[in-house]
């Protein structure tokens, strides 16, 4: 187990999460090293936001950094064999002026950034999920690159801290153990320290703790 450290280039506050180990992920890609990671629970996190994420991601929204980070994501996680493209449905109830109106903004926004969303009548409805009454939905959206991540983003963030601690993960020989992990069990023995704010000397701090 790694000792609490005296310094660090960086330290990503927590690490456990798809958030802190992607951060981990990208930074030691572009090159760099001395990182610190601590979690107030295991790596990957048992507690956190990731633990029981719904592990969904879908393209649509309001606003195009969600949408391009969403792009992003689903190709990352195509890329290390943890993503079905299973696609994602939404449907108004027959009656539901308000929310289909609110359908139709989306896929306006859909349209405008790019992606495949698009709109679906009843009976396409009826033939993407049999299980429905067609006479009970006026017209919805269907996704075709929606999906989920698998088995779990928790599965994934493990994942990319295993690399991340690897030397086989960087590029240079000269970086090795790039990243060093604190547990619960490590953060515990220093906690006294980190009361007296003894935090290590650091270039940069990655808050990625609740924000999954």
């Amino acid at each position: 187990m790694a000792e609490f450290p005296e310094k660090a280039k960086v330290v990503i506050v927590g690490l456990g999460g798809i958030v802190g180990a992607s951060i981990a992920h990208h930074l030691i890609e572009r090159g760099w090293d001395d990182i610190v990671g601590i979690d107030k629970s295991g790596i990957p996190t048992d507690i956190g936001s990731t633990a029981h994420a719904s592990d969904f991601c879908y393209t649509t929204s309001h606003d195009y950094l969600s949408v391009w980070t969403t792009q992003y994501s689903i190709d990352f996680f195509e890329k290390m064999g943890h993503y079905a493209r299973i696609g994602g449905l939404e449907v108004a109830r027959t009656g539901d002026h308000v929310w289909m109106e609110e359908i139709k903004r989306k896929l306006s926004s859909a349209k405008a950034f790019g992606t495949r969303a698009h709109y679906v009548s009843p009976a396409e409805i009826k033939k993407l999920f049999p299980l429905i009454e067609e006479d009970q939905v006026m017209g919805g959206m269907f996704d075709p690159d929606a999906g989920l991540v698998v088995p779990r983003s928790q599965t994934v963030a493990g994942k990319l801290v295993d690399a991340a601690e690897s030397p086989a993960s960087c590029r240079s020989s000269a970086i090795l153990r790039q990243l060093r992990c604190l547990s619960r069990t490590a953060a515990s023995r220093a906690s006294s320290r980190i009361a007296a704010r003894s935090w290590p000397t650091m270039s940069s701090s990655a808050p990625a703790s609740g924000v999954a």
